[in-house]
């Protein structure tokens, strides 16, 4: 399945990856607390199938950030040129 993956969704993508970092949380931790599999975090992290807004949405929660920061922050990369797509 193609998708059109946009610079905000690559953003988000990377952001999220940041946030976990931060946070010294594995992918499975994050995937265990909102709720779905490890793989299919792994396939909205990577960009290969749309990320659902309430999963957006948990993952903040989860994180600790209301989505609209968690959402500014992937701008901000955009802002400074940090993401492209493929």
């Amino acid at each position: 399945m193609e998708t059109n993956v946009t610079r905000l969704e690559v953003a988000i993508s990377w952001q999220i990856k940041v946030e976990l970092v931060d946070r010294k949380m594995e992918q499975q931790d994050l995937a265990d607390a909102v709720g779905i599999e490890r793989a299919t975090l792994s396939r909205y992290m990577n960009n290969r199938r749309p990320m659902p807004m309430a999963v957006f949405f948990k993952i903040a929660e989860v994180l600790g950030l209301s989505p609209r920061v968690l959402m500014e922050r992937a701008e901000a990369r955009i802002d400074r040129q940090e993401v492209q797509t493929a």
